[in-house]
């Protein structure tokens, strides 16, 4: 006796007319409330009405779904009625005619909490403090100056820090040398002899871009995945703001030789691949699903993603004499003409941005420019707080939005006023990448310490304590590289390379492989393997390539005992070296005890750096 059963009875009874296509069609949806904080055992009647294409409204409570996404805090009925039985956050899905809202729940661990002691150091604190407040969470003290210095060169560098640095570091009493060590990593502080870290920082996110983008010789040779790689890395030693690094990425053509970024689209060629790739990467929007229905949880359509898709319909690629064999299909170019049909009407689809007009096919050969002009645009807000969001997630190690490239309206952000203020600075900077981390790491937020009270645990997603991160491929054998002073050599590029300077994931390490390293073939962040298994352990405890760095003979051993210096000298250098850190009276003991019990003092050295590099402070950021 279904209100669904009876407009279906009716239809059946009245000879299941047809559907007039003139009809007033859904075209928004409002919900009530949008947001609500609540107390365990509250109740609520959500209310949703449609707006009709016609200026109409109705209300259609009784014939929206509805959806709890964690129902051990709130659980709702068939008909949008919402109990809290649990604390913490939430959101409720509610779904009607293609459209779709969710409505926030906040449910407080504890109604109040002592916050005198979080002092905000900027805008993301004093967000961040309210959010706790909301919650009813207390967030873990700072964490001292030798995990900070280690923490920030690895979050920024992919480095660790020299053991010299460390002890000027930790021998300062400036009470600003956090915010001057921020500055010297994003060689911000104006001095040359200061700003000594713009290589390391650029090869770094020289590698995360690599990814994102999919640089990769098996796709554009080896030609076009130096040129780009070279652009990419250039790009960020001049910090170019992002919405010009974009819009020259979006625009580019030319030789793939010659312009880095017109590798983009050999990597990807049919418009369709183009829409996709485009979208997820820089706007965090995931079209796959729209390709051949309408998105389940969110608003997008068929007649969307070939829309966006329409946008790419007159690039091609032609030949060059200039590069004989090799020149093949490596000049990108604009070609005259171009369209796409949507597969079921088989209508010309014309260029449109995400839930935008068209644009006037009239004034614009290459249809490119005002697609990049829309996706970099101030008011695009999906552009600014998908890059926010991603950064974010690379230093505190979850994103407001996860996954970090699935932004959507039934997807909401855990702090929804900060990636707007954040998006906010963020274009108001002028899209300044450097700008965006200097402000998150001045935060009290990201300086929090990992050691998480007994009560936010598991509260990774309110940012009480920062989150622990596994080391990267690359940077965990850059890492074991410092410490044991045995330098990895890769073919074909100079001796001295480091593995985040590589600038594409074809050269053979199985190390690198088994820890995570992405092949780069597809744009989801989830390609690079961030969770431990089985076989990075062995890989790392009794992997060929750990036993070789231990025992060559022109490492840190080696120097050590030509040194001649006493143990606890020895032991205090490979603690500063693997954790930015001096040892502590027990750790010295055990190391001592190490030594002892070994045939020989080389021997004893290289099962104290094999116990360090296999400890969780040495494989992890915290």
């Amino acid at each position: 006796d279904s209100y669904e059963y009876r407009i279906m009875q009716t239809w059946i009874s009245e000879a299941v007319t047809e559907i007039d296509d003139k009809e007033p069609k859904v075209v928004g949806m409002e919900l009530t409330p949008m947001s609500r904080r609540y107390q365990q055992g509250d109740i609520q009647q959500l209310r949703v009405v449609a707006e009709y294409s016609d200026g109409t409204k109705q209300d259609v409570t009784a014939r929206a779904q509805y959806d709890s996404l964690i129902e051990n805090i709130a659980t709702v009925t068939p008909r949008g009625k919402v109990e809290i039985v649990g604390a913490g956050q939430t959101a409720v899905m509610v779904r009607y005619m293609g459209q779709a809202k969710i409505s926030t729940v906040i449910s407080p661990y504890k109604d109040k909490v002592d916050l005198a002691g979080f002092k905000p150091n900027n805008f993301i604190d004093e967000q961040v403090k309210k959010r706790f407040s909301e919650l009813g969470l207390e967030p873990s003290p700072l964490c001292s100056d030798e995990v900070f210095i280690r923490r920030a060169f690895i979050d920024t560098i992919g480095t660790l820090p020299k053991p010299e640095k460390v002890k000027e570091f930790l021998a300062s009493k400036a009470p600003d040398k956090r915010s001057q060590l921020i500055d010297e990593l994003l060689g911000l502080t104006g001095d040359p002899a200061r700003d000594v870290y713009v290589e390391p920082w650029s090869a770094y996110w020289g590698m995360k871009w690599g990814d994102l983008l999919r640089n990769n010789r098996n796709k554009v040779g080896d030609g076009g995945m130096w040129a780009f790689s070279n652009w990419i890395r250039q790009s960020l030693r001049e910090n170019k703001p992002v919405n010009e690094f974009v819009n020259e990425i979006i625009t580019a053509q030319g030789s793939i030789y010659e312009n880095g970024p017109a590798n983009y689209f050999k990597i990807a060629t049919n418009p369709e691949d183009l829409a996709e790739a485009t979208s997820q990467i820089f706007l965090g929007v995931r079209l796959q699903c729209a390709k051949c229905h309408h998105h389940p949880f969110e608003v997008y359509s068929q007649k969307d993603y070939y829309s966006l898709a329409a946008f790419f319909t007159r690039v091609g690629n032609k030949g060059s004499v200039d590069f004989g064999a090799l020149g093949a299909d490596t000049i990108v170019k604009v070609k005259s003409s171009g369209s796409i049909r949507h597969p079921r009407t088989k209508k010309t689809m014309d260029p449109t941005p995400l839930m935008g007009e068209p644009i006037d096919v009239t004034s614009y050969r290459d249809f490119r420019r005002p697609l990049a002009r829309w996706i970099t645009s101030p008011e695009n807000r999906l552009f600014s707080k998908n890059m926010v969001n991603r950064f974010w997630s690379y230093y505190m190690g979850t994103g407001f939005i996860e996954p970090i490239d699935d932004m959507r309206e039934t997807n909401p952000a855990s702090n929804p006023e900060l990636l707007n203020a954040l998006a906010d600075h963020f274009v108001d900077s002028g899209y300044n990448l450097k700008e965006l981390m200097r402000v998150i790491m001045n935060s009290r937020t990201y300086q929090l310490s990992s050691e998480p009270l007994p009560e936010n645990v598991a509260k990774t997603r309110f940012y009480t304590h920062y989150n622990v991160k596994r080391l990267p491929a690359e940077v965990m054998l850059d890492a074991l590289d410092d410490f044991t002073g045995a330098q990895e050599r890769f073919s074909g590029v100079p001796q001295g390379t480091r593995a985040i300077e590589l600038p594409d994931p074809n050269y053979n390490s199985y190390f690198l492989d088994t820890l995570g390293r992405p092949k780069r073939v597809i744009t989801c962040e989830c390609e690079r393997a961030s969770q431990p298994n089985l076989a990075q352990v062995l890989q790392v405890a009794n992997g060929q390539l750990i036993n070789a760095k231990l025992a060559t003979k022109d490492g840190r051993i080696e120097t050590l005992l030509k040194a001649a210096a006493p143990d606890h000298q020895v032991f205090t250098e490979m603690y500063l070296a693997a954790f930015s850190r001096y040892p502590t009276k027990e750790e010295l003991a055990n190391c001592d005890q190490i030594v002892k019990a070994s045939k020989n003092k080389r021997e004893g050295y290289q099962d104290v750096m094999w116990a360090i590099s296999n400890s969780r402070e040495f494989l992890f950021n915290h």
